[in-house]
């Protein structure tokens, strides 16, 4: 190393020692816990920290959270420490645990030049619902059974198996996964969600990016953003400005699109419907060998197709200007699929 690198390094390395030597810290602790009886579900509400939740057999809640303030000086961190304290409430049948902040300063203002942690870890009853709210911190579940309530922003969120009950989700900004659920219901924004496994999902996707293993029952309401899929079963829903890259449609695909793009590897050969309505959308359907379907495809002439020339399909005028519709039975005739299609100003591809 030239002396003037060796130089420049050194100096950077004094700054960061001497930045770790002059932040002093203080951390507060904030231990309880709960009798289950009586207590039907759990309320959270944080922010700059992480939370973890795990789920027990046993009779008790309980919670854990650690606030952490680092500033210039052992007084500002232990003045600022005291702004902040963790509250919790019960009533009726609900324990209610927040993080709250002195009235007297504005968030902005208490974290100038400070750094903050407020992380929590819960131990909660199976049986017992939980809704959390969190910001700006990552939030882990294991394995639970029952519902759950998420509405967090800037977080990574990680779920484990999800039983006997709904996870509803509001989330913007960061990613999300989850391996196995039964019912998932969410809103995501700027986000990168992926599924494992899952059984009913119903969403709402702005700007996203998905990556789903395997679904039965998938309802969709896109806007922009990319979604690789795997496996899936039966897919509805309405989209704008999204691509979708779809591996296996095993019953049924019936999507609204617009300005979009959709390309599916593999239909089943004994799935049962497939209704496509696009507008300046492309679109590629690839199916089973073998497979058998009554095609009506309705479309204007800027529409630009690619149709294998085995296809002998009528051509009929409509009462609509430059539209035409042109149908026929393609495969094998014991299978009854149905395959619609209503495009304009786009391109079709089917094999």
């Amino acid at each position: 190393i030239k002396p003037k690198t060796m130089r420049s390094i050194l100096l950077i390395w004094g700054v960061i020692c001497c930045m770790q030597v002059n932040a002093e810290s203080s951390k507060t602790e904030y231990r309880k816990s709960f009798p289950k009886n009586g207590i039907e579900e759990v309320m959270l509400s944080n922010r700059n920290g992480g939370v973890e939740i795990m789920q027990t057999s046993k009779d008790s809640i309980y919670i854990t959270a650690v606030v952490s303030v680092v500033a210039k000086t052992q007084n500002k961190a232990d003045e600022l420490s005291d702004f902040i304290r963790i509250e919790d409430e019960l009533t009726d049948k609900y324990l209610n645990v927040s993080t709250v902040f002195a009235k007297d300063m504005t968030f902005n203002q208490l974290l100038a030049g400070v750094e903050l942690n407020i992380s929590y870890k819960i131990n909660l009853p199976i049986g017992i619902k939980l809704r959390l709210i969190n910001a700006d911190g990552n939030v882990f579940l294991d394995d639970f059974s029952g519902d759950l309530n998420l509405d967090v922003k800037s977080c990574n969120v990680r779920v484990g198996k999800v039983t006997k009950g709904e996870l509803m989700i509001k989330q913007t900004g960061g990613n999300f996964k989850v391996m196995d659920v039964d019912y998932l219901n969410g809103e995501f924004k700027s986000c990168m969600v992926r599924i494992d496994v899952a059984n009913i999902v119903q969403l709402s996707m702005r700007d996203c990016e998905g990556r789903f293993e395997s679904v039965e029952d998938l309802k969709l309401t896109t806007n922009g953003g990319t979604m690789r899929f795997g496996q899936i079963e039966n897919m509805t829903g309405s989209s704008s400005s999204t691509k979708y890259e779809v591996q296996d449609i095993g019953n049924t695909l019936k999507m609204d699109m617009r300005m979009g793009e959709i390309n599916v590897r593999n239909i089943h050969f004994n799935f049962s419907t497939v209704e496509v309505i696009g507008s300046y959308s492309k679109v590629g359907l690839s199916f089973m060998e073998g497979a058998g379907y009554q095609l009506e495809f309705k479309h204007n002439k800027s529409v630009k197709t690619d149709i294998p020339k085995s296809f002998k399909l009528t051509t009929r005028p409509t009462s609509e200007k430059n539209v035409i519709v042109e149908t026929g039975f393609i495969g094998d005739e014991k299978y009854k699929g149905k395959v619609l299609l209503n495009l304009r100003n786009g391109n079709m591809y089917i094999q």
